[in-house]
């Protein structure tokens, strides 16, 4: 096994398991939350990092014929591993707004470099990813930006 394909298979199970651990932080913060508009959205990324998780498996699957196992110990993002009880807290809140933004913006950089270091359906595949994440930012940030207004009482910018 040539080293470029090693850590193309390290860095899918790497992203498999950040997909996994997203769709989990966006279902527990929707869980949370009383705004159906907000629940709605929250739900939406959820689904579509499940959708991510899965085409990334999909694609493992092709290119090592087998299922990437995956390790529930494994942690990609710590700041995403919130308490409950933290989503109550408006303070807690901006600190989870944050992590989200700063999780979707590390996302889409890691699928920035690995469609400039993969070709052919790869490639297509990773640019794809890495477009869907820089809507994700734009929600996260949004939603950063509300909690934020609501917080100070004012839009700052």
């Amino acid at each position: 096994m040539t080293s470029k394909c090693f850590e193309m298979k390290e860095a899918l199970r790497y992203g498999i398991h950040a997909e996994i651990e997203a769709g989990q932080f966006y279902r527990v913060w929707a869980e949370s939350v009383s705004e159906p508009h907000l629940k709605t959205e929250l739900m939406e990324l959820s689904e579509w990092e499940s959708e991510h998780e899965e085409s990334l498996k999909s694609m493992y699957e092709k290119m090592y014929g087998e299922t990437c196992a995956i390790d529930p110990t494994v942690v990609v993002s710590p700041e995403l591993k919130v308490q409950t009880k933290d989503f109550g807290d408006v303070t807690s809140l901006l600190r989870i707004a944050s992590a989200a933004y700063l999780s979707e913006m590390r996302a889409m950089e890691f699928y920035e470099k690995l469609s400039k270091e993969s070709d052919g359906e790869a490639a297509v595949m990773f640019g794809k990813l890495m477009e869907m994440e820089k809507g994700h930012m734009d929600i996260t940030k949004k939603q950063y930006l509300r909690i934020r207004e609501d917080v100070a009482g004012f839009r700052a910018f």
